[in-house]
């Protein structure tokens, strides 16, 4: 995990979100666009997944991704290529069909993504599928890739809510991406239902939210993504 390291809070620069936001800007005038971020951001995840679940086993873990609308549901899009096209039992639920992703880069990267877990004969259900609370059941992993960084509020309705609590109810090892879904990034409140995360892989940088409500994360894991955020936003 070469990508990924624990957070270290003597060490690991914390950024509200609207910090977070600048630094994303000052990345791609720097030369790193969000489509770049985004693909590291999916690459991150997937190589966590990869250590908690290695392919070579009797039982190749079954894997599901909850994709929101926007670009953190981008990074479980790019995630799920990523295990899909290696070989793992993917099945990704969506809460929105690629082609009807609005938020760039998710569009982007959505739409191939979606066509290579076709290929890869993976599974990609909608969030109002029959059988999306079985495949959750059954899942070892789940990958939260619902709410980013943008979420605030004191629930969490419709599909979301309800795949949260889904989500919540699995024997899955649960996988955040940046940020449980219903838990402020910039606070640390949670919302009801809010995700209850084993690991959450935080992008570019640990959150404030997250470092105060740490309980509700997990094990805290910051992708840096290749950006020096220290000396960006210094």
């Amino acid at each position: 995990m070469d990508s990924l390291h624990d957070f270290d809070e003597q060490a690991d620069l914390v950024l509200d979100v609207e910090q977070v936001t600048e630094l994303e800007k000052r990345a791609e005038q720097a030369g790193i666009p969000l489509a770049s971020l985004m693909a590291r951001a999916g690459a991150a995840l997937a190589d966590l997944v990869r250590s908690l679940a290695p392919f070579e086993t009797e039982h190749t873990p079954r894997i599901v991704l909850l994709c929101g609308p926007g670009n953190n549901g981008g990074d479980g899009w790019v995630c799920a290529r990523i295990l899909a096209q290696e070989g793992y039992p993917v099945t990704v639920v969506a809460t929105r069909s690629a082609d009807d992703i609005k938020a760039q880069p998710a569009r982007d990267a959505a739409i191939p993504a979606h066509k290579a877990l076709l290929d890869a004969e993976c599974t990609v259900l909608s969030a109002d599928d029959e059988r999306v609370p079985h495949v959750l059941a059954q899942a070892d992993i789940a990958v939260d890739a619902l709410l980013g960084t943008g979420f605030s509020g004191e629930a969490v309705t419709g599909t979301a809510g309800r795949l949260i609590a889904l989500l919540n109810e699995s024997p899955a090892i649960a996988v955040a991406a940046d940020v449980p879904s219903g838990l402020s990034a910039q606070t640390g409140e949670a919302a009801f239902p809010c995700a209850r995360a084993n690991y959450t892989v935080t992008m570019l940088c640990a959150k404030t939210g997250i470092v105060r409500a740490a309980e509700a994360c997990g094990r805290i894991v910051v992708a840096p993504l290749g950006v020096d955020a220290r000396a960006l936003m210094a």
